[in-house]
Parts: structure tokens; sequence; C-alpha cells
């Protein structure tokens, strides 16, 4: 099975986001489209970033001069967790332009009851 481009993977990814947001209005569908595009992108950076964090791990060693060494949190680190906040807050932004679901498995009935003292 041949291998799969990031680039396509990324476009696969904005449709799947598009099929998601289909049904919001325009107004909001021109401040979701610019976000989706910055999700993903975080998307794959943090994928990125993952893999570094796998292979070098969360703390480094530095060397201040002559005789000054010592361990610190990780370069990779720190741009993950920075990251990770604004992907997180990405999410929520676009989880606040979805429109509201009318949940319609739990009818009581008391719709139709109204409906028919009107008639």
């Amino acid at each position: 099975m041949p291998k799969v481009s990031e680039k396509t993977l990324r476009k696969r990814r904005i449709e799947q986001y598009r099929e998601v947001f289909k049904n919001i209005d325009d107004d909001k569908m021109a401040i979701v489209e610019r976000t989706i595009d910055f999700a993903v992108d975080l998307e794959f950076r943090l994928d990125n970033l993952q893999k570094d964090l796998d292979r070098d791990g969360f703390i480094e060693e530095y060397c201040n001069g002559k005789d000054q060494y010592g361990t610190k949190e990780s370069t990779a680190s720190k741009a993950y967790s920075t990251a990770i906040k604004n992907y997180n807050s990405l999410i929520r932004t676009l989880l606040s332009c979805m429109p509201a679901k009318i949940d319609t498995t739990n009818d009581d009935g008391f719709e139709d009851f109204i409906t028919t003292l009107k008639k």
C-alpha cells in the first residue's frame, strides 16, 4: 500500500472538519474556515513534536560553561505544551460555533398533546 502524502492527509482532515460544520451560518463559516486551517496545521505540528518527544524525551542536559551542567525541560516539551494549549483553544472556539443539536430521542409527547388540544 503506497504511503499517503502529508498534503493529502491534511486535505482529508480539513474535509472532515468541513463536513462537521456544513450546517452552520455563512457568517460563522467565514471564521470557522480559517480556524479549521489553523487547527489542522497544529494537529500535524503536534504529531511531529510528539515524535520528537518520543525520541528525545522531556528532559535535556545543558552546559552553561565550564563545569556548569544540569538538566532542564526540553525545547520540544515546551513547544508541545504551548501548541497543545493553543490547539485546545482553537477546538473550543470551533465547538462554540457548532449549531445546537435538538435531542429528539427523549420525546415525552408534550408537544403532541398541546397540538391535539389546539385542534
